[in-house]
């Protein structure tokens, strides 16, 4: 698995998708860090952070294009399996991969947030604004799985990609009003949401302990719930 991580690592590096991925999300930060007014700096943090549920996992795509699609188009799938890697390996490695560029993706985007939040509207406690950004990180974690279950349900990884950007964009506010219109029942439902759930833990310290327990326990559940299904559909995948 190590090999794969260099080689994948390496491969990354040397392309321009991520640097493009990388300075995206720097202006993003930017952007979103400039204090306007006499906003506290931490509430500039905040904001900047909850609209990060939507840019950062937009920024997931090209994750999911780097990691999958470039496997599935180039046909790298099937070299490394023709060497004998095995299936799980192979995508328990894919999945490393995808949390790392994660984790990155945010910690660029917070930094750059932050930086320019420090310069525009000064100090600010930086603990707390990692504490919000490790809370955040286990439904990040969630919704990059979505992807990954996407981009290995889907052959296309254009397809692929729209599916994503539209479950983003528009997923929860229409699942919200499905449920709230004709699944009453099923109102439970509405405090898993991945995204509101991501923009709620920004103001973490008014989230009860009981909306902790549920906002944490579903993402993981959703997460095993796209791990295996993603894994069964990869593992009995005709690779040509």
């Amino acid at each position: 698995m190590l090999s794969l991580l260099k080689s994948d690592s390496y491969r990354i590096l040397k392309g321009k998708l991520g640097f493009y991925s990388v300075a995206g999300l720097i202006i993003f930060g930017i952007f979103f860090g400039i204090v306007r007014d006499d906003t506290p700096s931490l509430e500039v943090i905040q904001d900047g952070l909850s609209s990060a549920s939507i840019f950062v996992s937009i920024f997931m795509i090209n994750i999911f294009i780097i990691v999958w699609g470039h496997e599935f188009t180039y046909r790298v799938v099937n070299n490394s399996l023709i060497f004998g890697i095995k299936r799980w390996v192979y995508f328990l490695s894919k999945v490393v991969l995808t949390f790392g560029m994660v984790i990155l993706f945010l910690v660029i985007y917070t930094g750059a947030l932050a930086s320019t939040v420090w310069i525009t509207g000064g100090g600010f406690s930086l603990i707390e604004m990692i504490k919000i950004m490790l809370l955040q990180l286990p439904l990040y974690f969630s919704v990059s799985l979505i992807g990954v279950l996407l981009f290995n349900v889907i052959k296309s990884s254009n397809v692929a990609t729209a599916v994503f950007i539209a479950l983003i964009l528009i997923g929860e506010g229409l699942a919200s009003s499905i449920i709230s219109s004709y699944f009453l029942a099923a109102n439970a439902l509405l405090d898993t949401l991945l995204f509101t759930n991501i923009r709620q833990l920004t103001d973490y310290q008014n989230v009860s302990n009981q909306t902790f327990v549920i906002v944490f326990s579903s993402a993981l559940v959703y997460s095993i719930i796209f791990y295996v299904c993603s894994y069964m559909l990869f593992k009995e995948r005709d690779f040509k």
